[in-house]
């Protein structure tokens, strides 16, 4: 008897649970902007203008370059320095269209692969006066810019 009595408590204390109002949700607070949504917003303010920059500084250095001095006396280690380069405009043409943050990265190495194209112009004696110069200020500017975003994002 003290077993139906004991089931009987149980059911009425169960069924005293279930007419109780449930209890309300936990509510967990977060961050709105966590660290990987803060970095793709930093590099999405900074992809746009650079975007335009590489576009603008490449079609000026393409439309005032003078001639060659001697354009079949490039070394093969400037050919295979200008396809690198090449490669890289490209990757960061894309990276900064889709404003993605490697964009940034590989917008920094293009600046500096720039820069090195201006030493080995200035080295071969590739162009005549200091058209040099005019490649590494430009190459220059893109890639602290570049450097200045990465940091901005990190």
């Amino acid at each position: 008897m003290a077993t139906t009595e004991d089931r009987l408590r149980q059911t009425e204390q169960l069924e005293e649970l279930l007419k109780q109002p449930s209890a309300e949700p936990v509510r967990i607070k977060t961050d709105p902007s966590p660290p990987a949504q803060e970095a793709s917003r930093t590099s999405r303010d900074w992809s746009r203008p650079l975007l335009v920059a590489w576009v603008a500084v490449m079609t000026a250095l393409y439309i005032f370059e003078p001639s060659p001095t001697d354009p079949t006396a490039t070394p093969l280690w400037g050919t295979i320095l200008l396809l690198a380069f090449t490669y890289t405009l490209f990757a960061t043409m894309a990276g900064l269209a889709v404003r993605r943050p490697w964009g940034l990265a590989t917008s920094a190495l293009a600046g500096g692969l720039g820069i090195v194209i201006a030493g080995a112009c200035a080295a071969t004696g590739h162009h005549a006066g200091a058209w040099w110069i005019a490649e590494g200020l430009a190459f220059t500017g893109l890639g602290a810019v570049s450097l200045a975003a990465l940091g901005a994002r990190g």
